[in-house]
């Protein structure tokens, strides 16, 4: 079965729990690894872990500071996505900024976890990375459609999935303009204003137009 790499705090449960439903939808699986559970020492297992995984998701929120161990295990981790030429997924919620720079990272999601669309542009992202060929463009696109789009939601991401999904990298990009940074990256919203997930400076964003669906004004 395909996986994605989970970096997270064992203490946001709620948070856990989200991103478990929204892989429950798919046939992908997740792993959540708890250090604790395993003998010691734990990283040749996170390292095979994250060898095995199509991508890693970084899960931020504040418990990810909580205690400096936290903080060097999820570092190893992106690390090692980073060494392996992973894709890297970092996940904030909106109105939570999280002072923990990810000086490595190729898409930044922010997400409100209350928003039932959110959590289906999760799983739709999820599902980019699912080998079924059926799959691939569809996910990618409704994710688009449901985080970009704002409003126009799935309809308008199905249509335009799989040309999207073959310019991943091409379809929103993004450069800090910070010159101690200037790291390249994709974002997930029409936020005229974030925190880079890099180096945590804030800078302005000129959006284009958000894409229409056919025949409307």
């Amino acid at each position: 079965m395909a996986s994605i790499f989970i970096s997270h705090s064992k203490r946001d449960e709620d948070i856990i729990n989200l991103f478990s439903r929204a892989f429950a939808q798919t046939t992908m699986r997740a792993i959540f690894e708890e250090f604790e559970n395993y003998v010691i020492p734990p990283w040749p297992k996170i390292r095979a872990d994250v060898q095995q995984s199509s991508a890693s998701f970084v899960l931020l929120s504040p418990n990810l500071n909580a205690t400096e161990y936290t903080q060097n295990w999820v570092s190893f981790e992106v690390g090692l996505a980073c060494a392996m030429n992973k894709p890297v997924w970092v996940y904030e919620q909106f109105n939570e900024p999280v002072q923990f720079p990810i000086p490595y990272l190729t898409d930044y999601v922010l997400y409100d976890p209350h928003l039932r669309e959110h959590l289906t542009a999760i799983k739709n992202i999820v599902e980019v990375y699912d080998p079924s060929p059926s799959l691939i463009g569809l996910g990618f696109g409704a994710l688009v459609g449901g985080l970009i789009s704002g409003g126009l939601g799935v309809g308008v991401g199905a249509v335009t999935g799989a040309a999207l999904f073959q310019r991943r990298r091409e379809a929103f990009p993004i450069r800090c303009p910070h010159p101690n940074c200037g790291i390249r990256f994709n974002i997930y919203s029409v936020l005229a204003q974030l925190p880079c997930p890099a180096c945590r400076q804030e800078f302005q964003i000129n959006w284009p137009q958000a894409p229409q669906l056919p025949g409307t004004p």
